[in-house]
């Protein structure tokens, strides 16, 4: 929970529906505010639920310098080094049982590995989802053949209301072998169990040496409740999902009302933002 006295140190961003809009679009004074921020010391990361592609393409156009966490928490990128800080994967097994799971509910099952997508069959959705993305498509005869190769992340994709109790089935069916996350209505994603925004966060805070009350985590979906809960103060965005806002500090406006920009400036405002304090584990 937030404390009036706290100094914060890392800034951890969903990027849909926190930092961008329906429009997709980085907006300049979030551009500028990301640049305030980072001038006190201040660490200002993406963490989503994104492939590291699109992450790092969001990154680089706010300026949101900082490691980037990505495929749910399942991987941090350094962009100064350009190698990954920490990558947890699928061991074959469970992405057996996952493609299984999931193919058996949803039309569209992709397998995400290095920086490309695999699928069985293409549609126009999942060309579209390249597209919007920027990641190949890739083209195989067998999900279940390429489970070995340690994926980073299984995604099925279908309507809403399937999707939701598919992904409660599929949770209780993996009984805590693996993480099944719901960022978005349509998907229901599947990474290795040390996956999750809220392990990946506290893993980069303690590697910068930024205690836990020191961190801000924003996000709507149900993907960033667990980093919301964990971090010093938790935000939520307005419209977002109901369990997010439930365990929310605050709760700021949505990107279309410019919600991240006016955090942004309070904070920098009231001066509750810098750099870690030494010491601190």
């Amino acid at each position: 929970m937030t404390q009036d006295d706290s100094i914060y140190s890392l800034i951890a961003l969903d990027i849909d529906g926190t930092m961008i809009g329906d429009d997709r679009e980085v907006k300049p004074e979030l551009v500028k505010a990301i640049a305030r921020v980072k001038e006190t010391g201040a660490v200002v990361s993406v963490s989503t639920g994104r492939t590291l592609t699109p992450a790092l393409k969001i990154a680089r156009e706010s300026g949101a310098s900082g490691p980037v966490i990505c495929f749910q928490g399942a991987m941090t990128f350094d962009q100064v080094t350009k190698s990954a800080l920490r990558h947890e994967r699928l061991e074959a097994d469970l992405a057996i049982r996952a493609i299984e799971g999931l193919k058996s509910s949803v039309p569209e099952v992709m397998m995400f590995l290095g920086d490309d997508v695999w699928v069985e069959k293409r549609s126009d959705w999942t060309d579209g989802y390249g597209q919007r993305m920027g990641v190949d498509i890739r083209d195989t005869d067998s999900l279940l053949n390429m489970a070995d190769q340690l994926p980073t992340a299984i995604v099925g994709v279908g309507e809403p209301d399937v999707v939701g109790p598919l992904v409660l089935q599929l949770h209780k069916q993996m009984n805590g072998s693996a993480l099944v996350t719901h960022s978005l209505p349509m998907f229901c994603e599947v990474e290795a169990i040390g996956a999750g925004k809220d392990l990946a966060v506290e893993h980069l805070a303690n590697s910068l040496n930024i205690s836990q009350d020191q961190v801000i985590a924003v996000g709507d979906g149900k993907g960033d409740q667990s980093m919301i809960k964990w971090a010093g103060l938790g935000v939520g965005i307005a419209g977002g999902h109901p369990d997010v806002l439930a365990i929310s500090d605050r709760i700021i406006a949505t990107p279309e009302e410019r919600g991240l920009t006016h955090l942004l400036e309070e904070l920098l405002e009231d001066g509750k933002l810098g750099p870690a304090q030494t010491g601190i584990n």
